[in-house]
């Protein structure tokens, strides 16, 4: 039923704007993520989503959960309440699996292995495009890059000085308020963000206060060089009510999140080369008052690193080689001091063999003090059957090392560490088909196939201790397609679906908590007058999990943006949105209600 509502939404907008036929063209995306160097989206064999800035202010997203929620062969877990924790899977895989950049820098937490949606440090106004990989990455960068990569790319200085100015109001006392301007004087280029949230959520101890501080100074330097350095800093504070079947009345979580990066890029004979070393810190304070459940944890984790890379282009020959060290170190009330150091080496050269063929190859080695050393292998090839239709195949290994959590959590009697974990491995393949229809829009269907060995599960013991062991080799396959159409002037449809085939090798069973199906689909009306109407739907069906009241639910959004001119020189940019507008009674993760129906009204100054 859920299915047909979708639908309905779909046709009948459709048949509205129909008729107002017109030719469009839009120029076509370039990638960064699937080869580490700037690529036109045809040329890559990778299966990659770019969603742009204007995606995001049209679909009425608050934060990066929203802006990803709705992208093929992707799912998004989240806790509900404002400030929880929120988290990405990319074809059925663990949070984990899925490595998150902001420009460059690794987010994921070597403590938890995965990286918290809610702790992005940058407005999702200053957000210039997102870059999804579906698909195994480790042979470019390593651990934590099993099922794909997301990378965020913040708004780039101009030659003319950009200010914006917004504040947006909601439901349950709900605002934010958020600044950034950038430009370029001369040889030096600026950037600054800020902003600060506030909630008071809709569960009891639910109460959310956000800051964020970004900048960044870049200088051109004589030769061809370019030099930057960049900052981030989020201070959280969330209450944290816990799932409905274990209520935590009294929790409170305090995050203080802090990168720093400097990048250095220039020219050294034909090599373009690229060296950022990196700062990362990470402090987490976790209490309940609980009498019945008392805790008051401290997590303090620091990470250095250094990342070289080299970038060789002659005609048809690509070659992209480097490395990159990293020191993870962590003092935590829970887990003690303990640190690990990680070094790898990687090299990926591509081939175009004629203006129909393409070939790529790649390999990366990775070193860690506490694990056996991991080579992973990447091939693939484009074919470019006709001048309209692409057919991509690929395949390559990839691997996960245990977090610290995974090793050092503390024996609390009910719950401990295993420091014996092996990493978690893969061999995923693809083959896809990607089909332009002229200015019309673009078809694509792939079919995947992932094996994975050692995967790490959290289990009672025979004791009935829960511990983390290498129990599980799993299979996941499945098949994605989407569909993207500007029919007419007025009017932009688009639709993806993803089909998964989640099992245990060992029991044959479906893995407990995977997807089945994945629908979404959006509508855009508009410019008209300068205003546009967007409605966005999303399906989901999950494979039987005992936990799980309902196992298929929709949910529906509806965003209207006007803009208009004050003045020469201001633009000013009106939001209205509607989260969840049919009021649908549904859990992303069980025990944690999402939102009921909510509305967010916001304006925006450009000058």
């Amino acid at each position: 039923m859920h299915c047909w509502k979708l639908a309905i939404v779909v046709l009948v907008l459709g048949c509205y704007v129909l008729p107002v036929f017109a030719e469009t063209s839009e120029l076509e995306p370039v990638v960064v993520t699937a080869t580490r160097t700037a690529r036109p989206s045809s040329e890559v064999i990778s299966s990659v989503t770019v969603i742009t800035a204007e995606e995001i202010a049209l679909s009425g997203a608050k934060n990066l959960a929203e802006a990803l929620r709705g992208s093929v062969g992707l799912h998004i877990t989240d806790s509900g309440t404002p400030g929880s924790k929120a988290s990405v899977s990319i074809r059925g895989s663990e949070a984990g699996q899925v490595l998150v950049l902001l420009d460059g820098v690794r987010l994921n937490s070597a403590q938890m292995g995965m990286f918290d949606l809610g702790n992005l440090p940058v407005a999702v106004e200053d957000i210039e495009r997102i870059e999804i990989l579906r698909g195994p990455a480790s042979a470019l960068y390593g651990s934590n890059a099993l099922g794909g990569v997301v990378q965020i790319f913040t708004r780039k200085a101009t030659s003319e000085p950009v200010t914006r100015l917004s504040y947006s109001e909601g439901r349950y006392d709900t605002r934010e308020a958020s600044f950034a301007t950038s430009g370029t004087k001369g040889e030096v280029r600026y950037q600054l963000g800020a902003s600060r949230g506030h909630s008071q959520g809709y569960r009891d101890n639910s109460e959310f206060d956000e800051s964020q501080l970004n900048a960044m100074v870049g200088y051109v330097l004589p030769g061809g060089f370019d030099v930057s350095v960049s900052g981030y800093q989020l201070d959280k504070d969330a209450e944290i009510p816990g799932p409905t079947y274990w209520l935590t009345p009294e929790a409170n979580q305090q995050d203080q999140v802090t990168h720093l990066a400097l990048a250095l890029t220039g020219p050294a004979g034909p090599v373009k080369v690229l060296a950022r070393p990196t700062y990362s810190r990470h402090r987490n304070d976790f209490e309940n008052s609980d009498p019945f459940d008392p805790q008051d944890d401290r997590h303090t984790l620091e990470t250095v690193g250094i990342e070289l890379q080299g970038e060789m282009n002659e005609g048809s020959h690509l070659l992209v080689a480097g490395g990159d060290f990293y020191r993870d170190d962590l003092d935590s009330t829970a887990n003690g001091e303990v640190d690990q150091d990680r070094w790898a080496l990687f090299g990926q050269y591509e081939f175009q063999y004629s203006p129909r063929l393409a070939f790529l190859l790649g390999l990366r080695y990775d070193a860690h003090s506490d694990f056996s050393d991991e080579a992973c292998p990447r091939a693939g090839a484009r074919f470019n059957l006709t001048d309209s239709t692409r057919l991509r195949v690929s395949g390559g290994r990839a691997y996960r090392a245990p977090t610290l959590n995974d090793r050092f959590w503390p024996d609390t009697g009910w719950v401990k560490g295993n420091p014996d974990l092996d990493p978690e491995t893969s061999w995923e393949y693809e083959v896809a088909v990607d089909q332009e229809l002229g200015q019309m829009g673009r078809i694509t269907v792939a079919g995947f196939d992932r094996y994975v060995d050692d995967l790490i599960n959290w289990a009672p013991d025979q004791n009935f201790v829960w511990q983390p062991t290498n129990l599980t080799d799993a299979r996941i396959w499945g098949v994605e397609a989407g569909l993207f159409l500007r029919p007419a002037r007025l009017l932009g449809v688009g639709v993806n679906y993803t089909y998964l085939h989640p099992k245990d090798r060992d029991s044959n069973e479906y893995i407990v908590g995977k997807l089945r199906h994945e629908a979404n689909a959006y509508v855009e009306v508009g410019p008209h007058w300068d205003a546009t109407l967007r409605l966005d739907g999303y399906y989901y069906h999950y494979y039987d999990d005992p936990l799980r009241e309902e196992n298929d639910f929709a949910v529906f959004d509806a965003t209207l943006t006007k803009t208009f001119l004050l003045g020469s020189a201001t633009e000013i940019e009106l939001t209205l949105a509607v989260k969840n507008f049919l009021d649908e009674d549904y859990e992303d993760t069980p025990g944690f209600p999402m939102p009921p129906r909510q509305w967010f009204a916001s304006l925006a100054a450009h000058f």
